[in-house]
């Protein structure tokens, strides 16, 4: 349950208020009210995919491998494919966050000498990595550990705005444009939802691990644990989101819009306070963090079903240190080649 908040409440969420705000009082609260359904129903209904495969022959029985046995290997050849094209740039964003948000921190926070990204991100990626080396468990109870700081801080921080929350909000809801513009934002705001929440990458390895866990009660367990992981983001993501708009006038949400920062980082240059501070900063590194984590999972299981299917790797090599070390080799590098103007919004 913890994998899958911490996969969904990542970076993407912390540009949720800033979007949610800005699309008016009414969109917010039917934006809101649909959150659940519009996240809960669609990743059931992905999971019971993932539950349909077999785990025979020593397969894994994962999203791709469920593909293969119901489609046929063409469908799971270009599911593949794209799955790691999808996956692992986005994993890679990460290490390039990482990297530049502890640049960022070294420089602003500390007001210390902006350190070399040659420096900076082997060391970045040699932490991240000594915590996947472990495996999937591994990963998973990592991500656990860190999620309960990271909720946390989301919700001090939403207390830490209520103070200064104000009327100007409610302004939007007089001169919102009538009916037909109302569906529009709404309309508009559903894929934010849907990126806000996402988290896509953990769902099928979380699946395998129910499967083995638990055997035939795995489709219970899995409904339950989502079920619970989903209310838990929605509840305490959409607190923090309201009360943080609450705390800025439409004006200043489009003043965050147009900075590309995020609310916690808006938020914390306004009101310049030391707990404002200590909490965005614990907000951006967790997040960076678990989405690091929960991607790298989604991609080493993309690589090994390339590897297996695409290329005809035997199970052997797949298992092999080698195998691992060639990922490691494209993680590692990616960071150095990548411009030090990809910026995590500075806090």
């Amino acid at each position: 349950m913890l994998g899958i908040y911490g996969t969904a409440v990542s970076g993407g969420t912390l540009f949720l208020p800033v979007s949610l705000g800005l699309s008016g009082l009414w969109p917010m609260i039917i934006l809101s009210l649909l959150a659940f359904p519009i996240t809960f129903i669609p990743y059931l209904g992905l999971g019971r995919y993932v539950l349909a495969g077999s785990t025979e022959g020593g397969k894994d029985g994962n999203i791709l491998d469920t593909t293969i046995e119901h489609l046929g290997s063409t469908w799971g050849k270009i599911l593949i494919a794209l799955y790691f094209a999808t996956v692992f740039p986005s994993m890679t964003v990460y290490t390039i966050t990482l990297t530049n948000t502890i640049i960022d921190f070294v420089r602003t926070q500390l007001g210390l000498a902006e350190p070399s990204r040659w420096v900076v991100a082997p060391i970045a990626v040699f932490v991240l990595m000594m915590l996947v080396r472990y495996g999937t468990n591994t990963i998973v109870k990592i991500m656990g550990v860190i999620v309960f700081p990271f909720i946390i801080s989301i919700v001090i921080f939403g207390l830490l705005a209520i103070p200064h929350w104000n009327p100007s909000m409610l302004a939007t809801a007089v001169n919102f444009g009538g009916a037909g513009q109302l569906m529009v934002d709404v309309w508009k705001g559903i894929p934010m939802l849907v990126f806000a929440f996402s988290f896509t990458s953990i769902t099928s390895s979380f699946v395998v691990a129910q499967k083995r866990h638990y055997g035939h009660q795995a489709s219970r367990k899995v409904t339950q644990i989502m079920a619970v992981a989903v209310f838990l983001i929605i509840a305490t993501v959409l607190f923090f989101s309201w009360s943080s708009i609450l705390a800025l006038s439409p004006e200043e949400l489009a003043e965050a819009k147009s900075s590309n920062l995020t609310i916690v980082s808006f938020l914390a240059r306004k009101f310049d306070t030391p707990a404002m501070a200590i909490a965005s900063q614990a907000i951006v590194f967790a997040a960076v963090i678990k989405s690091f984590l929960a991607h790298y999972l989604a991609t080493a299981e993309s690589a090994k079903s390339f590897g297996r299917f695409v290329l005809g790797l035997s199970e052997q090599k797949l298992s092999s240190p080698g195998f691992s070390s060639v990922l490691a080799m494209f993680i590692f590098w990616s960071p150095l080649r990548s411009p030090s103007q990809i910026l995590m919004p500075s806090i």
